[in-house]
C-alpha cells in the first residue's frame, strides 16, 4: 500500500465527546488552518458492526462497544499511523446503513473523531493530542436536535427519545473516557435560558500531561479571558484552565487571536492565515454564524496540535539518533 514519504509518521489527533458535543463544528476550521491537503479524516461512526436496523432488533445504542468493530478501528488506525492507506468502511447516518467501503490515504495530520476515542488502550495509545468535548449538558441536548433534525431527518420526539434510550450507555462508556484527554473543553451559557450560541462561554482545560502554553500570561491583557494555573480539575488531575466569557468584546478576541498568531508564526509557521470570519463558524437556524470563543478556541488547538507535532519530531529524531547510535556500538 502507499504511504508517506520516507520516514514521515502522521500526527494523529484524537476529538471525542457524546453525540452531538460539537466534534464536526470545531474541527472544522483546521481544514482552512493547515490546508484539506495536509489532513485526513476518520470518524469512527464509520466502525459500527451493527446498522440501524440490526442494533433496533438487538436491543443495542451505537454507544454500547458490543454495536463497534474496535478490533477493525485499531487496525487501520495502527496501519494509518505506519503511513499506509487503508479501505474505511462508510456508515451513513440518513439511513442508517453502510455503503462501499472507501480508500483513505495518511495525511501529516489524521484527526480522528468519535464516541469512542479513547476507550480502548490500543486505540486510546495512538493518539499525539488527546481533545474531549464536554458541553454543558443542555446545550448537547439542543445542538444534537437541530443537527438530527435538520441533516438525519429525525423528529424531536424521535431525537429525545433516542437520547433517554441511550442515557446509561453514555454514563457507563462515553462519559469516563473523559479522564484520558489531555484538553477537554467545555462551552457553556452564561445564564440559565441563555439563547445567544454567539457568545456562549468556554472552559478549556489543559492537564499537566501537556507543557504549558508559552502565551499563558498574555492573556491577561483581555479583561474577560482567566486564566488559574495548577488547578484540580473535575476528574482530580492537575491542569490549568483558560475561561473565556462569551461577553468577550471584539477588541478583546482581536487581541488575544493577534497573541495565538504572534506565538504560531513565531515557532511553527507552519498552517495558513485564514480571515476571522472563517474561524468559529457554526450552524445555527438560519445558516452560519461567528462566535469569538468558537474561533480562539479552534486557534488555541490549532497552536496545540502544532505544539504536539514539533515535540512528535522531537521524539522522532531523537529515536532515530538513538538507532544509529545502537548501530555503531553493536555493528
Amino acid at each position: 500500500m502507499a504511504g508517506l514519504p520516507g520516514t514521515e509518521r502522521p500526527l494523529f489527533i484524537g476529538i471525542g465527546g457524546d453525540s452531538g458535543s460539537g466534534k464536526t463544528t470545531l474541527t472544522a476550521a483546521f481544514y482552512g488552518l493547515f490546508g484539506e491537503d495536509r489532513i485526513a479524516t476518520v470518524c469512527l461512526d464509520d466502525y459500527h458492526s451493527l446498522d440501524r436496523r440490526q442494533r433496533a432488533l438487538v436491543g443495542l445504542t451505537p454507544l454500547n462497544p458490543r454495536a463497534n468493530d474496535f478490533a477493525l478501528m485499531e487496525e487501520h488506525l495502527w496501519t494509518l499511523k505506519r503511513g499506509e492507506a487503508i479501505e474505511k468502511p462508510v456508515y451513513d447516518h440518513r439511513d442508517g446503513t453502510f455503503g462501499r467501503r472507501q480508500r483513505l490515504e495518511p495525511r501529516q495530520v489524521v484527526i480522528v473523531q468519535g464516541l469512542h476515542p479513547f476507550l480502548a488502550p490500543g486505540i486510546r495509545h495512538t493518539f499525539d493530542l488527546k481533545v474531549w468535548l464536554d458541553p454543558e449538558p443542555e446545550l448537547r441536548v439542543a445542538w444534537k436536535l437541530r443537527r438530527d433534525m435538520a441533516r438525519r431527518g429525525y423528529s424531536r420526539e424521535q431525537v429525545l427519545a433516542e437520547l433517554e434510550t441511550r442515557r446509561l450507555d453514555a454514563e457507563t462508556y462515553i462519559r469516563p473516557q473523559r479522564r484520558w484527554a489531555d484538553l477537554v473543553v467545555r462551552f457553556h451559557r452564561p445564564t440559565p435560558g441563555w439563547k445567544d450560541m454567539g457568545h456562549l462561554g468556554v472552559r478549556i482545560t489543559q492537564r499537566h500531561t501537556l507543557p504549558r502554553l508559552s502565551f499563558d500570561h498574555s492573556l491577561h491583557r483581555a479583561d474577560r479571558v482567566r486564566l488559574f494555573l495548577d488547578f484540580i480539575d473535575e476528574d482530580g488531575q492537575r491542569s490549568d484552565v483558560i475561561e473565556i466569557e462569551g461577553q468577550i468584546t471584539a477588541p478583546e478576541a482581536e487581541l488575544v487571536e493577534r497573541t495565538i498568531w504572534a506565538h504560531i508564526d513565531g515557532v511553527h509557521g507552519s498552517v495558513h492565515h485564514v480571515p476571522p470570519e472563517r474561524l468559529g463558524t457554526y450552524e445555527a437556524a438560519r445558516g452560519q454564524r461567528h462566535s469569538d470563543p468558537l474561533a480562539l478556541t479552534q486557534l488555541i488547538l490549532a497552536h496545540r496540535i502544532l505544539s504536539a507535532q514539533k515535540s512528535m519530531m522531537v521524539r522522532l529524531t531523537a529515536g532515530q539518533h538513538e538507532g544509529l547510535a545502537w548501530s555503531h556500538r553493536h555493528l
